[in-house]
C-alpha cells in the first residue's frame, strides 16, 4: 500500500511537471503564428505598391516615348531658326532697363518697335553788352559815353517724337517741336533814368520738324570695337524764318540831356525756325566698360540756301534775296552709370562750331555776315529712371560754356517703348 500511494505520490508529480514545461512552447507556437500573419500582411502590401508603380512606369515610359518623337520631328525646325534662337537669347540676356535709356537717349535702341516720346526743355540766355562810345585819354580814363545793351531770352520746347524700328538694324523717326520764346530787349543809358525796354513773344508756335533715319553698321565686340550707329537727319523749314521781320524803334528823351536820347531797336516778332532746309549725317559709338557706359558722337550739317520774298529788317524797305546758313560741325562724348537695374546718371560734353551764314539782294553779289559764326560748347549731366518696364523718365541740366551757348537749359522727357 505505501508502495503504491508513493506512485502515484510520484506520478502526479511528473505529469505537472510535463504540463508546466509545455507551456512556453505553446505560447512560442502563438507568437511565431502571429508573426508569420504580420509578415503575409507585409508581403500582399508590397506587392500591391509594386503592381502601381510598375503601371506609372510604364505610363511614363510612353510619355517619354512620345516627347522623344516630337523632338526627332522638331529637330529640322530647330536647325532651320538658330539664327532667330540666337537673337531670342541675346534679347533674354539683354542690357537692364537702365541702360537701355542711356542708349535711347545718347545712342539709339533698336530692341522696341516703337517709341513714343514727350519731353519738355527751359533755356534761358542773358547776353549783356558794353557800349562804349568814345576814346581813351592816356591809355587809362574814358572820355565818352557808355551804355548798356540787355538781351533776356526764355525758351520753352516741348517735343514729341516717335522711332519706328524696321529691323534689328534700322530705324526711322520723327521729332515735332513746339515753342514758347519770351524776349526782353533792354537799353540801359549811363544815368539809369533813360531806360528803354520792351517786351516780345512767340506762344506755342510749331517750330522746324525733324525726320530721322538709323543704321546699326557694326555690333559691340568683346574686343575693342564699339556699337556703331550711322544717323541721317533732315529739318524742314517748318517754323517761322527770322528773314524780313522789321525791326521797332522807340526812343526816349533825357531832359537834362535832350541831345543824346536812347534808341532801342527790337523786332517786331520773334522766329521759331531757321527757314532753310538742313540735312545732316553722322556717327554715334557706345562701348560697354563695367560698371560705365561710354559713349561719343560727330555729325555734319548742311543747310541749304534758300529765296525769300524780303530779307530786310527796315520797315521801310522790301529786299527780295537768298540766304544761306553756314554748315556746322558737331561732336561729343561721355559716360553714363547704371546705379541698379532701374536708375542711371550721365555726364556729356558737346560742341557745335558753325560757320559764317551769307546773304544776297536778287541780282547782287554774296555778302557775308561778319560775327555770324557760332561755337556752342555744353556740359550736361543728367538721371534717367524706369518708372515701369516701358516707360521711362529722363531728366538732365546743361550748362553753357561759351557765349553762344544758353546759360543753363533744364529738360525732361518720357520715353514709352512698346
Amino acid at each position: 500500500m505505501r508502495f503504491r500511494k508513493r506512485f502515484e505520490l510520484t506520478g502526479s508529480c511528473m505529469l505537472v511537471t510535463a504540463v508546466m514545461a509545455s507551456m512556453p512552447a505553446l505560447a512560442a507556437t502563438e507568437a511565431q503564428l502571429q508573426e508569420q500573419e504580420q509578415l503575409l500582411f507585409e508581403i500582399r502590401q508590397l506587392k500591391l505598391i509594386n503592381e502601381s508603380q510598375s503601371r506609372q512606369i510604364q505610363l511614363m515610359e510612353q510619355r517619354l516615348s512620345g516627347l522623344e518623337q516630337q523632338s526627332s520631328a522638331a529637330q529640322p525646325q530647330q536647325q532651320a531658326s538658330a539664327s532667330a534662337g540666337d537673337d531670342d537669347i541675346k534679347r533674354e540676356a539683354g542690357p537692364s532697363q537702365s541702360v537701355e535709356d542711356v542708349l535711347q537717349q545718347e545712342h539709339a535702341l533698336f530692341s522696341n518697335k516703337w517709341t513714343i516720346e514727350g519731353g519738355l526743355s527751359y533755356s534761358h540766355y542773358d547776353r549783356k553788352q558794353l557800349v562804349l562810345d568814345g576814346f581813351l585819354a592816356l591809355d587809362a580814363i574814358f572820355l565818352g559815353d557808355i551804355s548798356i545793351d540787355d538781351v533776356e531770352s526764355d525758351i520753352f520746347t516741348f517735343d514729341l517724337g516717335a522711332n519706328y524700328t524696321l529691323s534689328d538694324r534700322w530705324q526711322l523717326g520723327v521729332d515735332v517741336p513746339l515753342i514758347s520764346r519770351y524776349s526782353t530787349y533792354t537799353k540801359s543809358a549811363p544815368t539809369y533814368t533813360n531806360t528803354v525796354q520792351a517786351d516780345v513773344d512767340a506762344m506755342f508756335k510749331l517750330g522746324d520738324i525733324e525726320f530721322n533715319s538709323f543704321y546699326k553698321l557694326f555690333d559691340e565686340s568683346e574686343g575693342s570695337w564699339p556699337d556703331t550707329v550711322w544717323s541721317v537727319r533732315l529739318k524742314a523749314p517748318t517754323g517761322k524764318d527770322p528773314y524780313g521781320i522789321k525791326t521797332i524803334t522807340e526812343e526816349k528823351v533825357d531832359p537834362s540831356d535832350p541831345d543824346n536820347p536812347t534808341i532801342l531797336r527790337y523786332p517786331s516778332e520773334l522766329a521759331t525756325g531757321s527757314g532753310l532746309w538742313a540735312l545732316g549725317t553722322g556717327l554715334s559709338f557706345v562701348k560697354t566698360v563695367d560698371p560705365a557706359i561710354l559713349f561719343a558722337s560727330i555729325d555734319y550739317t548742311h543747310q541749304f540756301a534758300n529765296d525769300f520774298s524780303d530779307i530786310s529788317s527796315d520797315p521801310d524797305v522790301t529786299t527780295p534775296g537768298e540766304v544761306r546758313l553756314g554748315d556746322s560741325i558737331g561732336f561729343g562724348f561721355g559716360v553714363a552709370f547704371a546705379i541698379n537695374d532701374r536708375m542711371s546718371l550721365s555726364l556729356a560734353y558737346a560742341q557745335r562750331l558753325q560757320e559764317e551764314s551769307e546773304s544776297k539782294a536778287s541780282g547782287g553779289p554774296w555778302v557775308t555776315a561778319i560775327g555770324s559764326d557760332a561755337n556752342a560748347a555744353t556740359f550736361t549731366t543728367g538721371i534717367t529712371y524706369a518708372l515701369d518696364p516701358k516707360l521711362s523718365m529722363s531728366t538732365s541740366l546743361g550748362i553753357g560754356l561759351t557765349p553762344d551757348s544758353p546759360d543753363f537749359t533744364v529738360g525732361i522727357k518720357f520715353p514709352y517703348r512698346f
